[in-house]
């Protein structure tokens, strides 16, 4: 048999408008008769920006009191300690990723300027453009149904929920928020601001370069909401390491305290769902 040859951008387009369901076919079956719910194609609920997720799906946003504080090393440590299969959508400019370099094989593009790759069975999808802020970034297309789904923020906290896009809305409903912040004085500064803005009741936050054992300086200028979150175990410490701090994220697994502190922010995560 001899087939039409079909040039691979044709491919492309077609595997992409069938993702957007442009090939669903009409139904045929009598006015008041509906076709039975394929177990193949989970149910969705979709935010008025156009933002889905499967009905049991669970979504976290990780967002960083601060630009470049470690929002996307915390996304993936807490990925890689859920059971089941978890993305992390990184919110950014393709010139801002701190995940490019940190998957095992690119599967391509997904449709609006996003990009899907694999990190050993782990979705991560980030963007291929640049994106001026929360209110210009398209929605994640609609693809592989995932048990997690962390989204990895490093926009000012402030300025994203004065935004009007479906980050804000996640921003403003999600039921757990992971705040990263340095372990400076300046970053515990940082940390009590947002804070106040996203709320203590539904927050874990996460101290990046330090222990469990805080020096001086910084015991003495955290809040008293600060302090009141690490005394409810809500304020997880993760040490610095210098060849993450050099290397950046790469495919090589993350540093065993890096993992630990991913394990044990998902506890309290999981507390708040």
């Amino acid at each position: 048999m001899t087939g039409k040859i079909v040039a691979v951008d044709e491919l492309a387009r077609a595997y992409r408008a069938a993702g957007a369901g442009a090939f669903r076919r009409a139904s045929t079956l009598p006015t008041g008769q509906h076709e039975p719910i394929s177990v193949h194609e989970p149910a969705i609920r979709r935010s008025a920006h156009g933002f889905s997720v499967g009905t049991t799906e669970r979504v976290v946003l990780v967002c960083g009191a601060a630009p470049a504080v470690g929002t996307s090393t915390v996304a993936l440590s807490l990925a890689g300690a859920v059971s089941g299969v978890a993305r992390v959508v990184e919110c950014c400019s393709a010139s801002a990723s701190g995940l490019a370099a940190a998957s095992t094989a690119e599967l391509g593009e997904v449709g609006e300027g996003w990009v899907r790759s694999d990190r050993d069975g782990l979705v991560i999808e980030r963007r291929q453009d640049r994106v001026d802020g929360p209110a210009g970034l398209p929605a994640p297309a609609v693809g592989q149904r995932t048990a997690w789904t962390f989204l990895d923020c490093s926009w000012d906290v402030d300025a994203l929920l004065r935004s009007d896009s479906w980050l804000s809305d996640q921003a403003r409903s999600a039921a757990a928020v992971v705040l990263v912040a340095r372990a400076t004085v300046p970053g515990l500064r940082r940390l009590d601001s947002a804070l106040g803005l996203v709320g203590e009741q539904r927050m874990v936050a996460v101290l990046v370069g330090t222990g469990r054992r805080w020096p001086r300086p910084l015991q003495q200028s955290a809040s008293a909401a600060v302090r009141q979150l690490r005394a409810r175990d809500r304020l997880v410490c993760v040490p610095f390491d210098a060849q993450l701090a050099l290397s950046g994220l790469t495919p090589d697994p993350l540093p065993s305290a890096v993992r630990a502190a991913g394990v044990s922010v998902l506890n309290q995560v999981e507390g708040l769902l």
